[in-house]
Protein backbone atom coordinates (compact mmCIF):
# COMPACT_ATOMS: atom_id res chain seq x y z
CA UNK A 1 0.00 0.00 0.00
CA UNK A 2 1.25 3.28 -0.80
CA UNK A 3 1.84 6.44 1.62
CA UNK A 4 -1.39 7.88 -0.47
CA UNK A 5 -3.72 5.09 0.00
CA UNK A 6 -2.33 4.15 3.98
CA UNK A 7 -3.36 8.04 4.66
CA UNK A 8 -6.75 7.58 3.07
CA UNK A 9 -6.90 4.42 4.99
CA UNK A 10 -6.47 6.23 8.12
CA UNK A 11 -8.86 8.76 7.71
CA UNK A 12 -11.59 6.39 6.98
CA UNK A 13 -10.73 4.57 10.04
CA UNK A 14 -11.17 7.99 12.13
CA UNK A 15 -14.26 8.55 10.77
CA UNK A 16 -15.93 5.18 11.76
CA UNK A 17 -14.72 5.62 15.31
CA UNK A 18 -16.73 9.13 15.27
CA UNK A 19 -19.85 7.45 13.30
CA UNK A 20 -19.70 4.51 16.29
CA UNK A 21 -18.73 6.95 19.03
CA UNK A 22 -20.43 10.59 17.95
CA UNK A 23 -22.67 10.60 14.91
CA UNK A 24 -23.92 7.31 14.05
CA UNK A 25 -24.81 6.74 10.52
CA UNK A 26 -21.77 9.34 9.09
CA UNK A 27 -19.95 7.95 6.33
CA UNK A 28 -16.97 9.51 4.35
CA UNK A 29 -18.07 10.84 0.96
CA UNK A 30 -14.79 12.16 -0.56
CA UNK A 31 -10.79 12.77 0.81
CA UNK A 32 -8.61 15.11 -0.48
CA UNK A 33 -5.30 15.81 0.57
CA UNK A 34 -4.78 19.73 1.73
CA UNK A 35 -1.72 21.83 1.33
CA UNK A 36 0.39 21.22 4.56
CA UNK A 37 2.92 24.38 6.16
CA UNK A 38 7.06 23.53 7.21
CA UNK A 39 5.91 20.52 9.61
CA UNK A 40 6.14 16.84 8.95
CA UNK A 41 2.05 16.96 10.09
CA UNK A 42 -0.36 16.28 7.05
CA UNK A 43 -3.89 17.16 6.70
CA UNK A 44 -6.68 15.94 4.59
CA UNK A 45 -10.55 16.95 4.06
CA UNK A 46 -12.90 14.20 4.39
CA UNK A 47 -16.55 14.99 2.71
CA UNK A 48 -19.24 13.23 5.77
CA UNK A 49 -22.74 12.42 4.93
CA UNK A 50 -25.38 11.80 7.30
CA UNK A 51 -25.21 11.08 11.47
CA UNK A 52 -25.68 14.89 12.27
CA UNK A 53 -22.67 15.61 11.06
CA UNK A 54 -21.15 18.49 10.09
CA UNK A 55 -20.45 18.54 6.17
CA UNK A 56 -16.69 18.02 6.38
CA UNK A 57 -13.68 17.33 8.79
CA UNK A 58 -10.16 18.15 8.18
CA UNK A 59 -7.90 15.54 9.62
CA UNK A 60 -4.49 16.05 10.68
CA UNK A 61 -1.88 12.80 10.22
CA UNK A 62 1.54 12.37 11.72
CA UNK A 63 3.68 8.96 11.27
CA UNK A 64 4.64 8.39 14.78
CA UNK A 65 3.73 9.38 18.36
CA UNK A 66 7.16 11.22 18.67
CA UNK A 67 5.82 13.34 15.88
CA UNK A 68 3.21 13.90 17.68
CA UNK A 69 4.77 14.71 21.24
CA UNK A 70 7.20 17.36 20.02
CA UNK A 71 9.17 19.17 17.86
CA UNK A 72 12.46 19.08 17.02
CA UNK A 73 14.16 21.99 18.77
CA UNK A 74 11.95 22.39 22.16
CA UNK A 75 12.92 18.89 24.46
CA UNK A 76 12.02 20.67 27.29
CA UNK A 77 10.01 17.85 28.89
CA UNK A 78 13.25 15.98 29.70
CA UNK A 79 13.55 12.46 29.23
CA UNK A 80 9.96 11.49 30.19
CA UNK A 81 8.23 13.54 27.22
CA UNK A 82 4.47 14.98 27.79
CA UNK A 83 1.89 12.55 29.02
CA UNK A 84 -0.72 14.40 26.41
CA UNK A 85 -0.30 15.27 22.83
CA UNK A 86 0.74 19.28 22.63
CA UNK A 87 -1.83 20.01 20.01
CA UNK A 88 -4.40 18.55 22.29
CA UNK A 89 -3.37 20.20 25.70
CA UNK A 90 -2.67 23.74 23.65
CA UNK A 91 -6.07 23.58 21.93
CA UNK A 92 -8.33 22.64 25.53
CA UNK A 93 -6.51 25.53 26.85
CA UNK A 94 -6.90 28.16 24.41
CA UNK A 95 -10.41 26.91 23.43
CA UNK A 96 -11.66 28.52 26.75
CA UNK A 97 -10.10 31.64 25.87
CA UNK A 98 -11.45 32.27 22.63
CA UNK A 99 -13.76 31.15 19.94
CA UNK A 100 -10.72 31.09 17.56
CA UNK A 101 -9.48 27.16 18.07
CA UNK A 102 -11.25 24.82 15.70
CA UNK A 103 -12.92 21.93 18.09
CA UNK A 104 -11.36 18.87 18.38
CA UNK A 105 -13.47 15.61 17.50
CA UNK A 106 -11.29 12.39 18.07
CA UNK A 107 -7.95 11.48 18.73
CA UNK A 108 -7.09 8.10 17.72
CA UNK A 109 -5.69 6.03 20.83
CA UNK A 110 -1.96 5.78 19.20
CA UNK A 111 -1.90 9.66 18.65
CA UNK A 112 -1.23 9.97 15.38
CA UNK A 113 -4.29 11.03 14.17
CA UNK A 114 -6.95 14.40 14.96
CA UNK A 115 -10.19 14.82 13.32
CA UNK A 116 -10.98 18.68 13.55
CA UNK A 117 -13.34 21.12 12.76
CA UNK A 118 -13.20 22.28 9.18
CA UNK A 119 -11.96 25.61 9.46
CA UNK A 120 -12.05 26.58 5.61
CA UNK A 121 -9.28 27.24 3.08
CA UNK A 122 -8.85 31.08 2.81
CA UNK A 123 -5.70 31.70 5.25
CA UNK A 124 -5.45 35.29 6.75
CA UNK A 125 -2.91 36.23 3.87
CA UNK A 126 -5.50 35.16 1.04
CA UNK A 127 -8.65 37.69 2.67
CA UNK A 128 -6.05 40.45 3.05
CA UNK A 129 -4.44 39.89 -0.29
CA UNK A 130 -7.93 39.43 -2.30
CA UNK A 131 -9.09 42.68 -3.97
CA UNK A 132 -12.05 42.94 -1.61
CA UNK A 133 -9.55 42.92 1.22
CA UNK A 134 -8.34 45.26 3.02
CA UNK A 135 -4.71 44.22 4.51
CA UNK A 136 -4.92 46.68 7.14
CA UNK A 137 -8.16 45.91 8.97
CA UNK A 138 -7.25 42.40 8.84
CA UNK A 139 -3.99 42.11 10.10
CA UNK A 140 -4.94 44.72 12.79
CA UNK A 141 -7.81 42.03 13.76
CA UNK A 142 -5.32 39.44 14.25
CA UNK A 143 -3.16 41.58 16.55
CA UNK A 144 -6.59 42.22 18.33
CA UNK A 145 -7.18 38.30 19.00
CA UNK A 146 -3.21 38.22 19.82
CA UNK A 147 -3.46 40.84 22.43
CA UNK A 148 -7.01 39.09 24.28
CA UNK A 149 -5.28 36.01 24.19
CA UNK A 150 -1.78 37.97 25.47
CA UNK A 151 -4.48 39.31 28.34
CA UNK A 152 -6.35 36.11 29.51
CA UNK A 153 -3.50 33.57 29.13
CA UNK A 154 -1.76 35.44 32.29
CA UNK A 155 -3.72 33.80 34.67
CA UNK A 156 -4.68 30.23 34.81
CA UNK A 157 -2.19 27.67 33.28
CA UNK A 158 -4.16 24.48 34.43
CA UNK A 159 -1.89 21.64 32.86
CA UNK A 160 -1.16 23.75 29.75
CA UNK A 161 2.39 22.59 28.19
CA UNK A 162 3.30 26.28 26.90
CA UNK A 163 3.64 27.22 30.56
CA UNK A 164 6.00 24.71 30.91
CA UNK A 165 8.55 25.60 28.13
CA UNK A 166 9.74 28.85 27.68
CA UNK A 167 11.67 31.05 24.43
CA UNK A 168 15.08 31.20 26.50
CA UNK A 169 18.25 32.20 25.57
CA UNK A 170 19.23 28.53 24.28
CA UNK A 171 16.64 28.44 21.77
CA UNK A 172 17.02 31.95 20.54
CA UNK A 173 20.53 31.02 20.07
CA UNK A 174 19.75 27.56 18.49
CA UNK A 175 17.39 29.32 16.01
CA UNK A 176 20.19 31.61 14.82
CA UNK A 177 23.00 28.83 14.77
CA UNK A 178 20.68 27.47 12.25
CA UNK A 179 20.86 30.55 10.29
CA UNK A 180 24.77 30.23 10.21
CA UNK A 181 24.64 26.76 9.32
CA UNK A 182 21.86 26.64 6.55
CA UNK A 183 21.51 30.51 5.93
CA UNK A 184 25.19 31.71 5.02
CA UNK A 185 28.23 30.69 3.15
CA UNK A 186 31.42 29.17 4.91
CA UNK A 187 32.48 32.58 6.77
CA UNK A 188 35.93 34.15 7.18
CA UNK A 189 37.15 32.83 10.77
CA UNK A 190 37.03 36.79 11.78
CA UNK A 191 33.81 37.57 10.57
CA UNK A 192 32.12 34.62 11.92
CA UNK A 193 33.25 35.20 15.08
CA UNK A 194 31.93 38.51 15.17
CA UNK A 195 28.48 37.10 13.97
CA UNK A 196 28.22 35.01 16.57
CA UNK A 197 28.88 37.32 19.40
CA UNK A 198 26.43 39.93 18.35
CA UNK A 199 23.72 36.79 17.30
CA UNK A 200 24.90 35.73 20.88
CA UNK A 201 24.45 39.24 22.29
CA UNK A 202 20.82 39.64 20.34
CA UNK A 203 19.53 36.07 22.09
CA UNK A 204 20.30 37.39 25.79
CA UNK A 205 18.80 40.65 25.53
CA UNK A 206 15.70 38.57 24.40
CA UNK A 207 15.71 36.33 26.80
CA UNK A 208 16.17 39.03 29.43
CA UNK A 209 12.81 40.53 28.40
CA UNK A 210 9.41 39.45 30.49
CA UNK A 211 7.58 36.60 29.02
CA UNK A 212 3.78 35.87 27.95
CA UNK A 213 1.81 33.35 26.09
CA UNK A 214 3.66 33.06 22.63
CA UNK A 215 1.58 31.25 19.88
CA UNK A 216 5.51 31.21 18.31
CA UNK A 217 4.16 30.77 14.81
CA UNK A 218 1.65 33.42 14.62
CA UNK A 219 1.46 34.26 11.30
CA UNK A 220 -1.17 35.01 8.13
CA UNK A 221 -0.96 31.46 6.84
CA UNK A 222 -1.52 29.92 10.50
CA UNK A 223 -4.51 32.16 10.98
CA UNK A 224 -7.69 31.45 8.57
CA UNK A 225 -10.71 32.96 7.97
CA UNK A 226 -14.19 31.73 8.33
CA UNK A 227 -17.50 33.30 8.44
CA UNK A 228 -15.87 36.32 9.00
CA UNK A 229 -13.81 35.42 12.01
CA UNK A 230 -10.59 34.31 12.49
CA UNK A 231 -9.42 30.79 13.36
CA UNK A 232 -6.38 29.94 14.58
CA UNK A 233 -4.06 26.94 13.73
CA UNK A 234 -0.70 25.01 14.71
CA UNK A 235 -0.28 26.00 17.86
CA UNK A 236 1.17 23.36 19.04
CA UNK A 237 4.92 24.30 20.22
CA UNK A 238 3.50 27.65 22.04
CA UNK A 239 5.93 28.79 24.95
CA UNK A 240 6.10 31.75 27.11
CA UNK A 241 8.26 34.24 25.19
CA UNK A 242 8.81 37.81 24.28
CA UNK A 243 4.93 39.87 24.03
CA UNK A 244 6.80 41.39 21.04
CA UNK A 245 7.13 38.18 19.20
CA UNK A 246 4.07 36.93 17.82
CA UNK A 247 3.05 40.70 16.90
CA UNK A 248 6.20 40.83 15.01
CA UNK A 249 6.02 37.34 13.51
CA UNK A 250 2.68 38.57 11.81
CA UNK A 251 3.76 41.80 10.71
CA UNK A 252 7.03 40.76 8.71
CA UNK A 253 6.71 36.54 7.86
CA UNK A 254 7.89 35.54 4.35
CA UNK A 255 6.43 37.79 2.47
CA UNK A 256 3.99 39.59 4.40
CA UNK A 257 5.79 42.86 3.81
CA UNK A 258 4.37 43.21 0.30
CA UNK A 259 0.88 43.93 1.51
CA UNK A 260 2.12 45.20 5.21
CA UNK A 261 5.32 47.96 4.82
CA UNK A 262 7.51 48.42 7.69
CA UNK A 263 5.79 51.92 8.48
CA UNK A 264 2.52 50.50 8.47
CA UNK A 265 3.41 47.43 10.83
CA UNK A 266 5.07 50.07 13.48
CA UNK A 267 1.90 51.94 13.66
CA UNK A 268 -0.12 48.37 13.78
CA UNK A 269 2.39 47.12 16.38
CA UNK A 270 2.03 50.44 18.30
CA UNK A 271 -1.81 50.09 18.79
CA UNK A 272 -1.16 46.44 19.61
CA UNK A 273 1.04 47.53 22.19
CA UNK A 274 -1.54 49.70 23.88
CA UNK A 275 -4.14 46.70 23.93
CA UNK A 276 -1.65 44.12 25.43
CA UNK A 277 -0.52 47.02 27.77
CA UNK A 278 3.22 46.59 27.27
CA UNK A 279 5.83 48.42 28.81
CA UNK A 280 9.10 50.47 27.15
CA UNK A 281 11.27 47.47 26.66
CA UNK A 282 7.98 44.99 25.20
CA UNK A 283 7.70 48.39 21.87
CA UNK A 284 11.50 47.97 22.32
CA UNK A 285 11.71 44.55 20.98
CA UNK A 286 9.86 44.72 18.18
CA UNK A 287 12.55 44.89 15.92
CA UNK A 288 15.07 42.71 17.58
CA UNK A 289 12.42 39.99 17.65
CA UNK A 290 11.44 40.57 14.10
CA UNK A 291 15.39 40.59 13.15
CA UNK A 292 15.59 37.21 15.27
CA UNK A 293 12.89 34.99 13.40
CA UNK A 294 14.07 36.87 9.74
CA UNK A 295 17.49 35.08 10.79
CA UNK A 296 16.04 32.14 11.70
CA UNK A 297 13.52 31.70 8.85
CA UNK A 298 16.71 32.19 6.02
CA UNK A 299 17.96 29.21 7.52
CA UNK A 300 15.32 27.01 8.04
CA UNK A 301 13.90 27.29 4.75
CA UNK A 302 17.53 26.74 3.49
CA UNK A 303 16.95 23.85 6.11
CA UNK A 304 13.43 22.29 4.68
CA UNK A 305 15.49 22.36 0.80
CA UNK A 306 18.54 20.43 1.95
CA UNK A 307 17.57 18.42 4.12
CA UNK A 308 13.78 17.54 4.02
CA UNK A 309 13.27 17.55 0.27
CA UNK A 310 10.98 20.90 0.65
CA UNK A 311 12.69 23.65 -1.69
CA UNK A 312 9.07 25.18 -2.18
CA UNK A 313 9.83 27.77 0.45
CA UNK A 314 12.85 29.28 -0.70
CA UNK A 315 10.54 31.23 -3.44
CA UNK A 316 10.00 33.52 -0.14
CA UNK A 317 13.66 33.97 0.91
CA UNK A 318 14.40 36.61 -0.84
CA UNK A 319 11.23 38.86 1.01
CA UNK A 320 12.71 37.23 4.19
CA UNK A 321 16.17 38.21 3.81
CA UNK A 322 14.94 42.12 2.47
CA UNK A 323 12.90 41.79 6.00
CA UNK A 324 15.67 40.86 7.93
CA UNK A 325 18.04 43.92 6.09
CA UNK A 326 15.78 46.40 7.08
CA UNK A 327 15.17 45.08 10.68
CA UNK A 328 19.01 44.79 11.21
CA UNK A 329 19.50 48.56 10.24
CA UNK A 330 17.15 49.29 13.12
CA UNK A 331 18.47 47.07 15.83
CA UNK A 332 22.28 48.38 17.39
CA UNK A 333 24.90 45.70 18.07
CA UNK A 334 24.86 43.99 14.45
CA UNK A 335 27.35 45.38 12.64
CA UNK A 336 28.77 41.87 10.99
CA UNK A 337 25.26 40.30 11.10
CA UNK A 338 24.41 42.75 8.55
CA UNK A 339 27.47 42.08 6.64
CA UNK A 340 26.59 38.28 6.32
CA UNK A 341 23.34 39.59 4.79
CA UNK A 342 24.70 41.71 2.43
CA UNK A 343 27.54 39.53 1.21
CA UNK A 344 27.50 36.45 2.53
CA UNK A 345 23.93 34.52 2.17
CA UNK A 346 23.37 31.36 0.22
CA UNK A 347 21.82 31.80 -3.17
CA UNK A 348 18.44 32.10 -3.52
CA UNK A 349 15.60 32.40 -6.25
CA UNK A 350 14.00 35.35 -6.98
CA UNK A 351 10.54 35.37 -7.34
CA UNK A 352 7.84 38.00 -9.30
Amino acid sequence: MNAESEDRLRVKEAVARLAADRWPGTTAEGIEALAGDASSRRYLRCRLRGGGAPPSVVVMLMDSLETALSSEELGVFGESGPTEIPFVNIARYLGRLCDAIPEIYDVAPDGTCIVLEDVGDVSLWAQADSAAGNAREWFAKALDLLADLQRRARDDASGCYAFQQAFDRRLFAWELDHFLEYGAKPLPQAIEADCRRELCALAERLSRLDRVFCHRDYHAWNIHVQDGRLRLLDFQDALLGPAAYDAASLLTDRCTPRLIEIETAVALFDDFADLAGLGAGDRSAFFECALQRALKVIGRFHYLAARKGKPGYLAFLPDVIDTAKVTAARVGGVVTVREVLESWLRAAPRTP
